[in-house]
């Protein structure tokens, strides 16, 4: 199976097939289970449709959308996003059947065909051709990007913003790169992560302030990061765990330069640790390691980017809260808190330290 796009959620994964297909795992319910073979007696319910004491916890991975492909897929922390090869912008919940997949529904008000999609804890946005960005959700701390009344919001376009070449979020803030190079951040900024200087949260698109043009973004729950036109890495937000990559500070309110031995490929964030690509495709993490993130023997912390052995040849990676998925030419490799199965394995191994493949049909 040719794997085209991963994404790690809070407890979930999420793989989109070279089909259309999607494909999850974690924290999945499937309907009228049986419990798969070798599966952990001690762990279950008296319920054969329950896995474990945690319901949802499916280490096998569960084709979302049988017969209707996707273009592209995000996970967040209650449903997923899909968006179909006819453009509608589909919202996915975590309750599969084996015949029908998971429960879809479509997102009334959006333009058909976004080439991206995302989601924070509470909103969703979605990025057009054209350089358009739509938001909709909860308008807690300012995570739509524009002035919003109510509880739920339906979507609409954000505002004050050039072209848009790409997005990234976190759990409460986003992250813009226009076709400039610059960035632009808004939502909640408690540690700083919109780069602004201060802790103040914003529902305006601000600039992010920084020396070059860009040309890749992350973010993690709370940090974010840019990567300029010369290689260089640029980090900002929550620090408390090392996760920008500069262990003199417990939070940043400017970006602030991050070295590193590498040229960064790619990179992402999640709860209080960062994974990064070199260009050879090699893998390093820093931050957070309790629940295995840094994808190596023992629990400690690192506040500099230390290499994840035995991965080469990864093209992509994906940071959930606390697991990390990366696609290399041998397949899709998984590690870190693996309490919901995130990782492909029985929730009984609560913690992935190093990365394992996961089996796909």
């Amino acid at each position: 199976m040719r794997i085209l796009q991963i994404s790690a959620g809070r407890e979930r994964s999420v793989v989109l097939a070279a089909d259309g297909t999607a494909h999850a795992w974690g924290g999945v319910k499937l309907l009228g289970a049986t419990l798969p073979p070798g599966y952990p007696g001690e762990l279950c319910t008296t319920s054969p449709t329950e896995i474990g004491h945690n319901r949802y916890a499916q280490p096998v991975a569960q084709a979302l959308n049988p017969g209707a492909p996707f273009a592209t897929v995000a996970d967040g922390h209650v449903d997923m996003l899909g968006v179909s090869r006819e453009g509608a912008v589909l919202s996915c919940r975590p309750v599969v059947s084996s015949e029908h997949g998971a429960q879809r529904a479509a997102i009334a008000g959006l333009p058909a065909s976004p080439v991206q999609v995302l989601l924070t804890e509470s909103a969703a946005l979605a990025l057009y051709a054209d350089g358009a960005v739509w938001s909709w959700g909860l308008p807690a701390q300012g995570q739509l990007g524009r002035a919003a009344q109510g509880y739920i919001v339906p979507p609409g376009r954000v505002s004050g913003l050039p072209a848009v070449r790409a997005l990234a979020a976190g759990h409460g803030h986003v992250l813009a790169l226009d076709r400039a190079g610059k960035v632009w951040a808004w939502g909640a900024n408690a540690a700083g992560q919109l780069g602004q200087g201060t802790l103040q949260q914003n529902a305006t698109p601000m600039r992010v302030a920084l020396p070059a043009p860009v040309q890749r973004i992350a973010a993690g729950e709370t940090h974010s990061f840019a990567v300029d036109a010369m290689g260089r890495l640029w980090g900002w937000g929550a620090n408390n765990f090392g996760q920008v990559g500069d262990p003199t500070a417990r939070f940043y309110t400017k970006p602030t330069r991050v070295e590193t031995k590498f040229t960064v490929a790619q990179l992402d964030g999640g709860m209080y640790y960062t994974v990064a690509t070199s260009t050879r495709g090699d893998v390093f993490a820093w931050g957070w390691n309790s629940m295995g993130q840094l994808g190596r023997a023992g629990a400690s912390n690192e506040a500099r980017p230390v290499r994840v052995p035995g991965l080469t040849q990864v093209s992509r990676l994906s940071a959930g809260m606390g697991h990390v998925l990366a696609l290399s030419d041998r397949g899709v490799h998984a590690w870190g808190d693996n309490r919901a199965s995130a990782c492909g394995q029985f929730p009984s191994n609560a913690v992935q330290p190093q990365p394992v493949l996961v089996t796909l049909a």
